[in-house]
C-alpha cells in the first residue's frame, strides 16, 4: 500500500466534487460520498445515479483508484494526491486530496487503472476529496 491509500484508508469517509471545465454553473458540480473504504473497496453515493453502489478500490502506482463498474462501462475516481495537511493528536492527516473522474466506455480501469489514467479522456473533471470529518 502507498503513502496515498493510507491517507485515504485514514480518512475513512470521503466528499469529492467535481466540474467539468465548460459548466460555469457551480449548480452543475457533480459530487460523490465514498463510504466504508476498505484496502480493497468502498460504496459510492452519487448526485447522477440513486443509491448506493459497490466501488473496488485500487492503490497502484501514486495514485488511489475507485472503480464503479456501470454495466459494460466503468466510471472512476483518481485521486492524485494530498493537497492539504493537518496535525492531528500528533500525527499528519490529508484534509483535501486532488482527483479527477472520468467515464470510461469499456472496463480495462478495473485491471489496469494506472494504465486508463495516463489516457485520461479529455472530458474527465477536475475536483477535490476531503474526508467527511475533518476533526
Amino acid at each position: 500500500m502507498n503513502g496515498l491509500a493510507a491517507a485515504v484508508l485514514a480518512a475513512g469517509e470521503l466528499v469529492c466534487e467535481f466540474h467539468d471545465g465548460s459548466a460555469s454553473d457551480p449548480i452543475a458540480a457533480h459530487m460523490l460520498v465514498y463510504e466504508a473504504i476498505t484496502p480493497d473497496s468502498a460504496e459510492v453515493l452519487s448526485t447522477r445515479k440513486p443509491g448506493r453502489n459497490p466501488v473496488s478500490l485500487r492503490a497502484n502506482g501514486h495514485a488511489v483508484h475507485l472503480v464503479q463498474l456501470d454495466g459494460p462501462s466503468a466510471r472512476v475516481t483518481t485521486i492524485t494526491g494530498c493537497t492539504k495537511w493537518k496535525l492531528k493528536r500528533g500525527d499528519e492527516h490529508c484534509m483535501r486530496f486532488e482527483a479527477r473522474h472520468a467515464w470510461h466506455f469499456n472496463v480495462r480501469a478495473l485491471g489496469s487503472p494506472d494504465a486508463v489514467y495516463a489516457r485520461l479522456p479529455s472530458g474527465a473533471s477536475s475536483g477535490s476529496c476531503e474526508p467527511w470529518s475533518l476533526d
